[in-house]
């Protein structure tokens, strides 16, 4: 990485930093684009910075290109919820700051990328609580330190039977019922006046004169230097709750219930989206990807994979002297074959007709021949066909091994080369590719 003016002082910054050049590509970065990413700085230099994008925001690329092209500064805090792409693929939330620098003739920008994490969590926490409070239909009365009356809401006035104006610069014993001792109140206030939240249950007075019970909660409020100046109470009435609370437990069973049941068709799509119906095995469609996938992890992480191709024996003349339904039945029996006989990590597919593919995570081609050499075995002795006449049903098989460097489609076709070998070998038999 070039060194840039103040590297170390970047190093001490609790955020990351990195420097972005008129490309988009990273030319510097902080090595807390580590704890922040799990990026170390010399894997993040010549990546583009969509790297640290999640592949949803699909418009990012040209958002970038416009930006570059008349770079301004940006400070966080612009109200954005941000989020980057760690390596791990996890989306973190951060705030953003875009700075334009010049170093060395070159425009380059400054990206300051801060983990709000925590705060966006305390700001996610007062927005729910704020609709809570919005949709509850909890009373709120605030009074001064003397306990007068300065603010109701309108729950209050319901609960009470008053109005605000008729309550604001009155004391709650307004509402007494007569239904406690005074030893009562007195403990009340002896609480909140020590600067305890007090909560209980009041039998209080309507202004029709009826009686109600009410649940409510006071708590002190102190200002900057620590002295009592307010009083709030939030107060329901003990039957809204009550129904509130049920409805709100039978809201919650059927939410569960819903969320089970579109979990569970979520399930069954998925399934009936990669899964081949006669065989229950995986369908060419995800063959394909995992091949890739798995292809370009074991390229990664230095293991090893083999592929088996795997094709049926005289599978048309089965077809034709017994008929469909018989050539269906041993093509299940092959599915429940690798199914049962394939380890949790490995891939069995149906590729198509009467064509199966497996892929063998960290199995080299000697362990990869030996496998297939076992379905081989296993499947000539089944016989769980009695209507066939055709004698045992075999398999042949080829098994290539990944090479460094090689790609899917070089893999199939050597793997696809030695099943050819088999069949033209006089086919019930595994072979190895070369």
């Amino acid at each position: 990485m070039p060194e840039f003016p103040g590297s170390a002082w970047l190093e001490s910054l609790p955020d990351a930093v990195m420097f972005v050049d008129g490309a988009g590509i990273i030319v510097h970065a902080n090595r807390r684009c580590v704890d922040l990413l799990g990026w170390a700085p010399e894997e993040l230099v010549g990546r583009g910075v969509e790297c640290l994008v999640p592949a949803r925001f699909a418009a990012h690329r040209l958002e970038r290109e416009h930006y570059l092209a008349a770079p301004s500064a940006r400070a966080m805090g612009a109200g954005l919820e941000l989020v980057a792409l760690a390596r791990d693929g996890e989306e973190i939330a951060v705030d953003i700051a875009l700075n334009p620098v010049v170093f060395e003739g070159a425009g380059l920008v400054l990206v300051t990328i801060r983990d709000v994490r925590a705060e966006r969590a305390r700001l996610e926490e007062l927005r729910v609580k704020s609709i809570a409070l919005d949709e509850a239909a909890s009373g709120i009365v605030i009074t001064d330190s003397d306990g007068v009356i300065e603010w109701t809401n309108r729950a209050v006035s319901r609960m009470t039977g008053y109005l605000a104006e008729e309550l604001v610069g009155r004391r709650p014993s307004l509402l007494k019922s007569g239904a406690h001792e005074d030893d009562f109140y007195r403990h009340l206030w002896e609480e909140i006046r020590a600067g305890r939240t007090w909560q209980g249950a009041i039998i209080n007075r309507r202004k029709d004169g009826t009686f109600y019970h009410e649940e409510q909660t006071i708590a002190p409020v102190r200002d900057a230097q620590g002295v009592i100046r307010h009083f709030i109470a939030v107060k329901q009435d003990g039957t809204a709750r009550v129904q509130a609370e049920l409805a709100l437990r039978e809201a919650h069973a059927e939410l569960a219930q819903r969320l089970v049941e579109i979990e569970q068709l979520h399930g069954r799509l998925r399934e009936q989206a990669i899964r081949d119906e006669l065989t229950g095995l995986f369908n060419r469609r995800y063959f394909d990807e995992t091949l890739v996938r798995e292809l370009a992890h074991a390229e990664r992480e230095g293991t090893t994979l083999a592929l088996a191709m795997i094709d049926l024996d005289h599978f048309k003349q089965v077809n034709d002297r017994q008929g469909h339904a018989v050539g269906d039945r041993l093509l299940a029996e092959l599915g429940r074959l690798l199914l049962t006989q394939t380890r949790s990590e490995d891939v069995a597919c149906r590729y198509g007709g009467e064509e199966f593919a497996v892929v063998l995570l960290g199995a080299d081609l000697e362990a990869g021949v030996q496998r297939a050499e076992s379905w081989r075995s296993r499947f000539e002795a089944v016989r769980e066909l009695p209507d066939r006449d055709a004698g045992p049903a075999t398999l042949s098989a080829g098994v290539a091994g990944a090479r460094r460097g090689e790609r899917a489609e070089q893999l199939l076709a050597r793997a696809d080369a030695a099943l050819y070998r088999a069949k033209a070998e006089g086919r019930n038999r595994v072979v190895a590719a070369r």
